[in-house]
């Protein structure tokens, strides 16, 4: 074995930048406007929430979303996946009073709908996301046709 010639060593702490789509303000922002504008009642389950983060990821993503809900639900869709970031954000917006949690649905909150209105009073901040929901609206991807597909993944892959 050789011996080092190093009698210090010293360690300086730097800063990392995080990943915003692993910043809990990034998807909190991304909840809030999910209930916001694609969600009847501003409510919604578990994977409907997934199913738009997913979405909101690459712009591939997207466009499969787009396809099936403009097909009336007709074309092919793939297996969206379960964020582990998304599910700690859900932990501290409802903490934090932006939407509330019961019966496995997540609402949205008047500070929820606050922290929306100061997202949209700057155009260029999330635009692509707003853009996506708001095509897509309320009414077309609902909790229930979600469930049905879910299931059918399980059928096939038994």
């Amino acid at each position: 074995m050789s011996e080092s010639n190093i009698k210090h060593l010293s360690f300086t702490k730097r800063p990392i930048s995080v990943p915003a789509d692993y910043r809990p303000s990034y998807k909190i922002a991304q909840i809030c406007l999910t209930l916001k504008y694609s969600c009847i009642g501003s409510k919604s389950g578990l994977l409907k929430l997934h199913l738009f983060s997913w979405a909101f990821k690459r712009i591939d993503n997207r466009n499969e979303l787009l396809k099936y809900v403009n097909s009336n639900f007709q074309s092919e869709f793939s297996v969206w996946s379960i964020e582990p970031t998304l599910n700690r954000a859900l932990h501290i917006a409802t903490a934090e009073k932006y939407c509330s949690y019961s019966k496995g649905t997540y609402k949205l909150e008047e500070k929820g709908f606050l922290f929306c209105d100061n997202i949209e009073a700057d155009e260029e901040i999330l635009s692509e996301e707003i853009s996506l929901l708001k095509q897509i609206g309320k009414k077309k991807i609902t909790d229930t046709r979600l469930k049905e597909l879910a299931n059918q993944w399980t059928l096939f892959n038994d």
